[in-house]
């Protein structure tokens, strides 16, 4: 029985449909994709959403089947080659529907850059993008888990140290990486490639989870310098093995055989949310555990979340980090296709199950155990109703007298040099933490070459807020003001003319701390020990580290466009030319007409004149 009558156009986008294997995609009213999908039968599987039985078995139907009004599809030769398809798209559009595995952000990667000489090792978000910049670079990941990754990186960086900088700090000597240890100095050409590349590859093979292979090449090169009695260099590859040694003997090991590569994969969720806990396995060790939440929208069921994440994740790997096995805590709908994607990745055959006892059904529970643990952060992190948030946003609440609980707390500043570089900022708290992804600066338009904190503080207001009206959710709950009476009376006058309604706005003065609200003549003085206060402060000063930081950028680089553009004969090609050769307008003054010459694109008689009005009675300060 159908769940209701199809209309015309869409009950002949169902009877065009092949019974081949494709990807499918729902589209609503105004022609945007709202779901995308995968099928080894077109015709059966779309023509199922339209099922009251369906409807019962996944409750997300309810919601999403109404919204369809058209259909379309794109034919694999495969369902393995749909799979990887479906994964692809989503990723791209990333459909209402679909589940968000990132929030919209890429999962990091670690990268080799081996195509250019002495390659370093970076994180890169888009991987497929950077590949096809970097054919020659090798990519290791995706990272679920970025705070793990880095902790890889701050050991390898430690044991193999690579260079970091993609071009030299300066011209005659290395940077302080180099003194610390953290750099061979290949910019000053006091390391061979050849040595550094076989260090390069060395950290390929640690990633590739191949530790016990670079252990051994290491022990094997310390032995090699003692018996050319090179004593210096062998201790200091002692000291290298010392502490990739110590990041080993860190992991856990499972199994007797040297040859186990897995991925354990376990969920926990509740009604909003499901944690995904990955255990990386390699040569019998436990090598990482990451977690990663994945929101439940619109009633997605976690079966249907867990594939998503399964499938999105794997098909995005690449093949030198693909293990054996993947051990599954519930079966897929495609695992056989997933197993023929991984295995044609790897080059070789991967393994995908569900085990139902045994050694491997223990490694499932552990991850469970990981990932309820993860929810359960994840759930405390999030929770507005925390009891010490409650009682300092409720006392904020009656102290100032505001209409509601302040959960959302947008705070704006003012920074400026006697007028010049003016500019403003925006900050967001959510629940009485940061909010960094919402943050907004502003170069201030309307006043110029002097000092007008008011007038600035307007027009902050008025642009962060013209597009708001008819879009009510997007209103914070308190606005904060960083000044008294003028600046918050500049910003009422900015609502008004929005005309935002009744919104709670206050003025937080830094000298004595006081609170100025609207319509009140006094200001109010919260108590200095009181944790609203300390709340307001809080957001007061990251608004003015946020302005602060954007004024010192505009005013650095006008400061040093303008020197290099006062020199006769630069415009905006040959001052970036300088800027990027010499790096500061003060190199360029000590520098010899021949140096100058070297310029890339500067002709020599343009130098020899920047040299001489650098050196004239007249020269640029």
């Amino acid at each position: 029985m159908k769940a209701r009558q199809l209309s015309q156009a869409l009950e002949y986008d169902l009877a065009s449909l092949p019974d081949q294997p494709g990807v499918y995609f729902f589209k609503n009213e105004h022609n945007q994709t709202i779901y995308i999908g995968k099928a080894v039968n077109l015709r059966a599987r779309v023509k199922s959403y339209w099922s009251t039985t369906s409807w019962g078995q996944r409750p997300k139907l309810a919601v999403m089947v109404p919204r369809i009004f058209k259909v379309e599809a794109i034919l694999t030769n495969s369902e393995k080659e749909a799979l990887i398809l479906e994964a692809t798209l989503v990723r791209k559009y990333m459909p209402q529907y679909n589940v968000a595995l990132k929030d919209d952000k890429r999962y990091p990667w670690l990268a080799i850059t081996y195509d250019e000489p002495f390659p370093r090792l970076i994180m890169v978000r888009d991987a497929q993008q950077f590949r096809k910049q970097n054919p020659k670079a090798r990519v290791f990941g995706p990272f679920v888990e970025a705070g793990a990754m880095w902790e890889t990186v701050r050991a390898l960086r430690k044991v193999f140290p690579m260079r970091q900088r993609k071009k030299p700090l300066f011209k005659d000597r290395p940077c302080m990486n180099y003194y610390i240890g953290l750099c061979l100095g290949p910019c000053q050409n006091l390391v061979g490639e050849d040595l550094y590349n076989h260090m390069a590859k060395q950290v390929e093979m640690f990633l590739a989870g191949r530790q016990t292979e670079v252990v051994l090449q290491l022990r094997q090169e310390m032995e090699a310098s003692s018996q050319r009695l090179e004593f210096e260099q062998a201790a200091r590859i002692r000291d290298r093995l010392h502490l990739l040694e110590t990041v080993v003997e860190k992991q856990q090991v499972f199994f007797d055989s040297h040859s186990v590569s897995q991925d354990i994969l376990a969920e926990a969720h509740n009604q909003s949310v499901m944690c995904v806990c990955l255990l990386r396995v390699r040569e019998g060790k436990l090598v990482s555990s990451e977690a990663v939440s994945v929101p439940l929208i619109e009633k997605t069921t976690s079966d249907e979340a867990f594939q998503s994440f399964v499938d999105q994740y794997y098909t995005a790997c690449e093949d030198i980090t693909l293990p054996k096995e993947a051990i599954l805590q519930h079966s897929l709908e495609d695992m056989q296709a997933l197993a023929q994607v991984l295995s044609t990745k790897a080059h070789k055959q991967v393994k995908v199950m569900v085990p139902r006892g045994g050694k491997k059904l223990d490694l499932i529970k552990m991850a469970e155990k990981n990932a309820r643990m993860a929810l359960e952060k994840e759930l405390q992190d999030k929770s507005v109703e925390s009891p010490e948030l409650v009682s300092t946003l409720a006392k904020l609440r009656d102290e100032l007298v505001l209409t509601k609980l302040p959960y959302r707390i947008e705070c704006f500043d003012i920074s400026n040099t006697q007028g010049t570089d003016n500019v403003a900022s925006m900050i967001v708290f959510e629940n009485g933490k940061p909010k960094k992804s919402e943050y907004r600066h502003f170069k201030i338009r309307t006043v110029e070459g002097e000092p007008n904190d008011f007038a600035s503080m307007k027009e902050a207001v008025f642009r962060r807020y013209q597009q708001v009206p008819g879009k009510m959710k997007l209103l914070p709950d308190l606005i904060v003001i960083d000044g008294g009476k003028g600046q918050l009376g500049a910003a009422l006058t900015a609502l008004e003319e929005l005309k935002m309604g009744t919104v709670d706005i206050i003025g937080l003065a830094k000298r004595q701390e006081e609170v100025y609200l609207p319509g009140r003549s006094q200001a109010v003085i919260l108590p200095r020990r009181s944790a609203a206060l300390h709340m307001l402060q809080r957001a007061r000063d990251e608004a003015h580290r946020f302005a602060v930081n954007f004024h010192r950028k505009l005013r650095a680089k006008r400061v040093l466009s303008s020197n290099f553009e006062m020199l006769p004969g630069v415009g905006k090609a040959r001052r970036k030319a300088l800027v990027s050769y010499f790096g500061t307008f003060e190199k360029l003054k000590v520098a010899a007409p021949e140096e100058i010459e070297q310029v890339p694109g500067l002709p020599k008689a343009i130098a020899q004149n920047i040299y001489a009005a650098l050196h004239s009675s007249a020269k640029v300060q």
